[in-house]
């Protein structure tokens, strides 16, 4: 169950680095604070717990005012999970940019695979991530409700990609929850591996979003 937890956050992580887009200053500025809050709160409530981290703590560490922390976020459990809107919106932008001749598992991988690269390039972010929501189950109500949407969302796009309605056919969805079954499965095995890098991630996840491709043939055993 707790394994669970954290590699459905990571999932979540997936959704938050997007592809880079054109951004105005401004709104570059909000994303950044945005996500300096956030880091902030990962890491101090992973290192003292939930109950132990203040708004005002959180806000120091990010080097904003509990104003602004109030700007972004309903509350610290509201920083400690979900995917906002604007991350959603870049995430269905980058899957409509895909060549529209490649499949839709296709698509998909390489959106996906983008994002994780970005967002594991920080191990011990990542670690305090998987260490926060291990000890925290009861964030994992609103980052379920968010990666729910943020499914929806990148099926409405295989949808429009491959001319069949998300209400109307399975496939849509189909694809998408196919692709995040395999990006928690490999997360979670990689997360019990020495190499906790963004390449060694991206090398698996790529074999096998490949395998998955050949209707999941059997790998050869490893050697070591």
């Amino acid at each position: 169950m707790m394994s669970d937890l954290a590699d459905a956050a990571v999932l979540a992580d997936a959704a938050v680095a997007a592809v880079p887009v054109e951004l105005g200053l401004r709104e570059r500025k909000k994303r950044q604070t945005r996500q300096a809050i956030r880091d902030a709160a990962v890491r101090l409530v992973a290192d003292r717990g939930l109950e132990r981290v203040t708004v005002d703590e959180i806000a120091a560490a990010a080097n904003v005012s509990p104003r602004t922390f109030f700007n972004y976020f309903r509350s610290k459990e509201d920083a400690l999970g979900g995917i906002d809107n604007d991350e959603v919106d870049d995430a269905c932008a980058a899957l409509r940019a895909r060549p529209a001749d490649e499949p839709p598992l296709t698509a998909i991988a390489n959106v996906l695979i983008a994002r994780m690269e970005r967002k594991v390039q920080d191990p011990s972010l990542h670690r305090a991530r998987a260490q926060m929501h291990h000890a925290n189950p009861q964030l994992f109500g609103a980052q379920a409700a968010t990666l729910r949407n943020f499914e929806r969302r990148l099926a409405e796009v295989i949808g429009e990609r491959a001319g069949l309605g998300v209400d109307e056919h399975p496939y849509p969805m189909t694809v998408v929850v196919t692709a995040m079954a395999l990006i928690r499965a490999t997360i979670g095995h990689w997360q019990r591996s020495d190499d906790l890098s963004a390449p060694q991630l991206s090398d698996a996840l790529r074999a096998g979003f490949a395998n998955l491709a050949q209707g999941l043939p059997v790998p050869p055993r490893s050697s070591s």
